[in-house]
């Protein structure tokens, strides 16, 4: 991991209760965390809601985050991720308000789009599993992490040309293997 990581010192100040440094990480870090967030509520209001949450966390949470780890932005992106899938499982949870039942709309994926969407994830599995190993990982940690190249490498103690490389060549794979 690296440790001229800008965000880790600002997680320590925050751990001592320095608002000018959490101030400073959430401009830093707030867009790739709303990002995440929205990728998985899918609406905007959800994902503030999940992104003010996030931000208390990593408020109350700093003490305890432990560089040797996790970098810092992939232990706030779990922070995230986690909370929007608590979020998810809450709202599908909610009972339906009066009149809420007939305001509702059939919008469930058919049959029919539900096994085009089977064999997509099936065709995309088939298309990983020929990817070279750490093509395959810097993919995989990069999509469902949210990292960014640098991150990934940091994450992975590899150089940033290397990781770059292997995104890019997988890619490439990938979109040749799906095309087939």
């Amino acid at each position: 991991m690296n440790d001229t990581d800008p965000l880790r010192p600002l997680l320590a100040q925050c751990a001592l209760g320095n608002r000018q440094a959490f101030e400073t990480l959430y401009r830093n870090v707030s867009p790739r965390l709303h990002g995440v967030a929205l990728r998985f509520m899918g609406r905007p209001d959800l994902a503030e809601e999940v992104l003010q949450e996030a931000f208390v966390r990593i408020w109350y949470n700093a003490p305890r985050y432990e560089a040797h780890l996790a970098a810092p932005m992939t232990w706030m992106v779990n922070i995230t991720r986690n909370l929007a899938i608590d979020q998810l499982r809450k709202h599908r949870e909610q009972p339906l308000v009066d009149g809420q039942q007939d305001a509702m709309v059939d919008d469930a994926p058919s049959a029919h789009d539900l096994l085009d969407s089977q064999r997509e994830a099936n065709a995309l599995n088939r298309c990983l599993e020929t990817l070279d190993g750490m093509q395959r990982q810097s993919i995989s940690v990069a999509y469902f992490q949210g990292l960014s190249c640098s991150e990934l490498a940091d994450h992975l103690a590899a150089p940033l040309g290397s990781v770059k490389s292997w995104i890019r060549r997988g890619m490439e794979r990938l979109r040749r293997c799906l095309e087939s």
